[in-house]
């Protein structure tokens, strides 16, 4: 099994445990399940169909990975984090490209992980260097505080998680006055799909909605300034930077 190369980025690298080549975890082995282990294939059929963002959220895969390219270059040379990965449907092509940052992503499901790996060793020939593949909690995650100059979260803070405890955690792990969450929300917008987003949260697929305003006062927790908002559809792509 590889060895952890990058012990810096955690507060006890004795606590990670290595799941197989490039996969770590954070977590115990009684703390493994998650809701989305059972139902990845699904999530997959279903947002991995390109039509069902334009005709349901009024946006684009497209877009969403256009993004995510936004928040690694912030990133720079320092180290970059994507936080509730899944399986990198919208961002396993932006990791084929060497960098001289650390790269991690992360996700509660090691079903998630496990297809994550997957996408990222069908290009390891193009790639010098993996992103770490992190099994962990977002809310208490295994990292140093202050050690990341840029996160990226996709399509997390509409589901149903704790999201005060999670905007919390980025904000610890942001650099102060100079780090920044790049992150994505379903918002109402009087659009037809409002309605969609209601019945997903009584069946338990998303969380309580939210207007724009609400989601971005939930983003900027008790550390954070807006830096950039915009909605395209039911979707909202908000950048924000600490504070300090």
């Amino acid at each position: 099994m590889e060895p952890l190369t990058t012990p810096h980025l955690f507060r006890d690298a004795r606590q990670i445990r290595a799941l197989s080549p490039g996969v770590y975890s954070g977590l115990r082995e009684s703390e493994s399940a998650a809701a989305y282990d059972r139902k990845a294939a699904i999530y997959e059929a279903v947002v991995g169909w390109p039509p069902y963002h334009r005709i349901v959220w009024g946006t684009s895969a497209a877009r969403y990975g256009e993004f995510a390219r936004s928040a690694l270059a912030a990133a720079g040379g320092d180290p970059f984090a994507e936080i509730g990965c899944g399986s990198l449907l919208f961002t396993a092509e932006m990791y084929r490209k060497a960098r001289t940052g650390t790269t991690l992503v992360s996700d509660r499901s090691l079903e998630m992980l496990r297809r994550a790996a997957k996408r990222l060793a069908s290009h390891a020939h193009d790639r010098p260097a993996r992103p770490i593949i992190l099994h962990a909690d977002a809310v208490s995650l295994p990292l140093l505080s202050s050690m990341f100059s840029s996160v990226l979260m996709l399509n997390l803070l509409h589901v149903p998680i704790d999201r005060a405890a999670i905007i919390a955690e980025c904000g610890r792990l942001l650099i102060p006055r100079e780090g920044r969450l790049f992150a994505t929300c379903l918002v109402k917008t009087g659009r037809w799909s409002d309605a969609a987003m209601h019945v997903l949260h009584r069946a338990g697929e998303l969380g309580v909605p939210l207007t724009r305003d609400e989601a971005l006062d939930m983003m900027i927790g008790d550390w954070g300034l807006i830096e950039s908002c915009e909605v395209e559809g039911n979707m909202t792509f908000v950048v924000v930077r600490h504070a300090g």
